[in-house]
């Protein structure tokens, strides 16, 4: 099944408001972010796929360089040999020997500078996690929980905190958690983020400006990123706001637990790879 998904840059929250008294304008607002999906894409997928890739280079270079180091003893031992016949050729060996022995270097350098950049960043992580939970311990356990997978942190809200059934208006004690965590992510602006919102797969039954699930959830992803905005040490161009609708739920079935889990803001927060990523492309 296709994917549905509404991308909202937070530039074009925080410079101007989306259309909501006109039906008619929502849903040419809503059409457009759709097309923009396809070039926005999914930046937290990109930085999932990115840090497997860093993990499978890792992986290769300590292989090449093991591979190499028995290329080197070998090349070592015919050069010993052949120095011992007094063959011409042993200068010749040498010479490769050497060349061989640098690539090494080289090489070896190269993995200790990712493992410890990549040690560097699982480091990170875990520090922004336990920032995030220090600053949402009254909430945690409470319609909130934290984790982290695929070298990101995700703070995950049920709908019970944030929004009432059908609504995107947010609730008092959401909007404090959200202002909460919006300075945690102030103090770290090497952090990126994306706010995705959720919902289960009973059709909006809703009037007013909104079609569908898919509008409800942009809207709602849309009302958070306008509340972290709020706090003016956050900069625009980091968040990246997603309506998902029902496409990617968290629990199968059509229980009434299950829909609750699936009625949901996910805010990812995914540390910059610019570093790791030329070093990969060196």
């Amino acid at each position: 099944m296709k994917r549905l998904l509404v991308l909202i840059p937070a530039v074009i929250l925080a410079t101007g408001c989306v259309p909501t008294k006109k039906y008619n304008a929502s849903r040419a607002e809503v059409m457009r972010l759709e097309s923009e999906a396809e070039t926005y894409r999914l930046r937290g997928d990109e930085l999932s796929a990115s840090n497997a890739r860093l993990i499978q280079r890792v992986e290769e270079l300590a292989a090449d360089t093991a591979r190499l180091s028995g290329q080197i003893a070998e090349l070592s031992a015919r050069y010993n040999r052949l120095l011992g016949e007094g063959s011409a050729e042993a200068a010749r060996m040498l010479r490769q020997l050497e060349e061989s022995q640098r690539e090494l270097d080289a090489r070896s350098q190269r993995v200790e500078e990712l493992e410890q950049l990549l040690r560097a960043r699982e480091e990170a992580i875990q520090e922004i996690r336990r920032k995030v939970a220090a600053a949402l311990l009254g909430f945690e356990g409470n319609g909130l929980t934290i984790t982290t997978r695929d070298g990101n942190v995700y703070v995950s809200m049920d709908d019970k905190l944030l929004f009432r059934s059908g609504s995107f208006e947010i609730e008092k004690d959401g909007a404090q958690a959200v202002r909460d965590l919006s300075v945690v992510l102030a103090q770290n602006p090497d952090i990126n983020i994306m706010v995705e919102g959720h919902t289960d797969d009973v059709p909006y039954r809703g009037s007013g400006n909104l079609q569908d699930n898919l509008d409800l959830s942009a809207k709602r992803a849309t009302t958070v990123t306008r509340l972290l905005l709020e706090n003016k040490d956050i900069a625009p161009e980091r968040i990246i706001a997603a309506g998902r609708g029902e496409s990617l739920p968290v629990a199968t079935g059509t229980s009434a637990e299950a829909r609750a889990q699936n009625r949901r803001t996910e805010i990812i927060l995914s540390p910059k790879l610019d570093e790791l990523m030329q070093l990969m492309d060196r």
